[in-house]
């Protein structure tokens, strides 16, 4: 019997597009063989351990040479020691976000920094009483050997998932118990949850609803057929998870990579109406704890949504974009959300309040990070080793009350890409780039890969990536300058296509995939 666990999606960032950089991350595929590059024509055990030890190499804020894989048909078996356990969560999901894997065990031993149980038990209480979207809920924390208990209730699954990534974030501890009770507000027939479950797997774009058949009994939802990915699997089962379900039961799924090609859809990218595409985007939002309290405008034309309106929070207005842009028949997103904070601290409270979540936040070196707040805008400055540590000060600023506005200046040496955070639910910053501190004539010559290995490594990424069809797209590289053409049917593919052709070793990627 599967069970439904606490589903905590992690954040995802790219490596930087400098060769000298690549060599910097030791066993980059820079330094590998140019006949290792060659793209897989069938998916082993040997090579889906192949391909996620590489996935973990790419990853920021993750450690892979501790880390052991082995696969055995298809299922993926993680060992070795992680000082975080959001650094936990996103190693499983790096797994998971490969073809090929059926499913992930996961042995990976959390050793925190050792902080008295008491620090560890405030921090998490003022994290959840800070955080506006959790301020309100009815949660007590108790802590005993770092391991962390949350009881109480609350409204909805989205809540209690909230409360636990919320908990998780807080550094020091290496287990959060979720035991927090839900009680709903309405009792919903299962009829009316069976519907809401059919819309959902059919709307969203990262799994073929199409395969996907759901049965409600009790407000237990058992879900059946096939699927093509892990990371799907774990994305239907929080499709699942509407307002009026007690349990989710997932064993009857089962994963095939060949179910996320087109010839298997009714219809590959179903031609929606904007009338549909708005209501689904208007049923969505109400499911985001982070945005259930508010109600913003939604108006759709030609596939392009617009979102308008009011909202309390930053986060609540990025968390509502990216909803929208999960909608399948969404192409663009233009997030016009006024952030207007039901109440303003004063500036110097917010500047302390955000350098307390800095503090806690086991991704972050507090100390090299410098904060103030006036009018409500937020300002961060100092040093950070990587882009995802800049994503990561940003989205904890933008989850402070009051906070309308970040300016993130904080300078980052090592990688020359920029990236939302929360990956695969927050898209990335792709039209901007900075420029690269390194002088790439001063780099020996030797050190580059040749045009082949580039576009051969680029062409392998494609394969192992669920989300991308690599006969849709085509690629050429000349003077390591990679360029990329063709069509992808969603922005996650097109986002997909891009990060794969930046770890490549190419000194410029220009990606001209259409999203169709």
């Amino acid at each position: 019997m599967e069970k439904l666990k606490l589903n905590e999606w992690p954040h995802r960032s790219a490596i930087g597009r400098w060769p000298l950089l690549l060599l910097v991350a030791a066993g980059m595929q820079i330094l590998v063989p140019l006949q290792a590059a060659t793209p897989a024509k069938e998916v082993t055990d040997s090579r889906i351990t192949s391909a996620v030890e590489d996935g973990l190499i790419s990853e920021k804020g993750v450690v892979p040479n501790n880390m052991d894989v082995n696969s055995s048909q298809g299922i993926v078996t993680l060992s070795g020691p992680a000082d975080n356990l959001l650094t936990k969560d996103r190693m499983v999901k790096i797994a998971e976000s490969i073809r090929g894997v059926r499913g992930v065990i996961d042995r990976i031993a959390v050793t925190p920094v050792s902080r008295p149980d008491e620090d560890i038990r405030k921090d998490i209480l003022m994290a959840l009483l800070q955080d506006p979207a959790t301020d309100s809920y009815q949660v007590a924390v108790s802590v005993k050997g770092a391991v962390a208990t949350l009881t109480g209730s609350v409204h909805s699954n989205g809540e209690k998932q909230l409360a636990g990534r919320i908990a998780k974030g807080v550094k020091g501890a290496k287990e959060v118990q979720n035991d927090v009770t839900i009680t709903y507000l309405t009792k919903r027939s299962d009829q009316e949850i069976a519907a809401d479950v059919k819309a959902r797997l059919q709307w969203d774009i990262w799994i073929n609803g199409d395969m996907v058949n759901s049965t409600v009994k009790n407000g237990r939802v058992t879900l059946i057929g096939t699927i093509g990915s892990a990371i799907s699997k774990s994305r239907a089962i929080d499709d699942a998870l509407v307002n009026g379900v007690m349990y989710v039961e997932s064993s009857g799924l089962t994963i095939e990579p060949w179910a996320n090609e087109g010839v298997h859809r009714k219809s590959e990218y179903p031609d929606r109406s904007d009338i549909e595409i708005k209501q689904a985007v208007q049923a969505a939002l109400p499911l985001d704890p982070r945005i259930s309290a508010f109600s913003p405008s939604v108006t759709v034309e030609g596939g392009r949504v617009t979102l308008s309106g009011t909202v309390g929070n930053l986060k609540a207005k990025t968390s509502a974009e990216q909803d929208a842009k999960n909608i399948v028949g969404v192409w663009k997103v233009d997030d016009l959300l006024k952030v207007r904070p039901k109440e303003e601290p004063a500036d110097a409270e917010m500047t302390k309040q955000l350098k307390a979540a800095l503090s806690w936040d086991p991704f972050l070196d507090s100390s090299t990070i410098e904060v103030a707040v006036s009018n409500t805008v937020a300002s961060l400055s100092g040093s950070v080793d990587s882009s995802f540590q800049k994503a990561e000060a940003q989205d904890v600023a933008s989850r402070i009350k009051g906070v309308t506005m970040v300016r993130n200046h904080l300078k980052n040496e090592q990688e020359s890409t920029i990236y939302y955070y929360d990956w695969p639910y927050y898209s990335y910053d792709w039209p901007y780039y900075n420029q690269s501190p390194y002088d790439a004539s001063e780099i020996v010559s030797e050190l580059y890969p040749s045009d082949e290995h580039i576009k051969k490594s680029i062409e392998d990424a494609f394969f192992w990536s669920p989300f991308v069809r690599s006969d849709d797209i085509k690629v050429t590289v000349n003077g390591g300058v990679a360029t990329l053409t063709g069509t992808v049917g969603t922005w996650i593919g097109w986002g997909e296509v891009d990060k794969d052709a930046r770890k490549s070793g190419a000194t410029q990627v220009l990606n001209q995939v259409k999203v169709k």
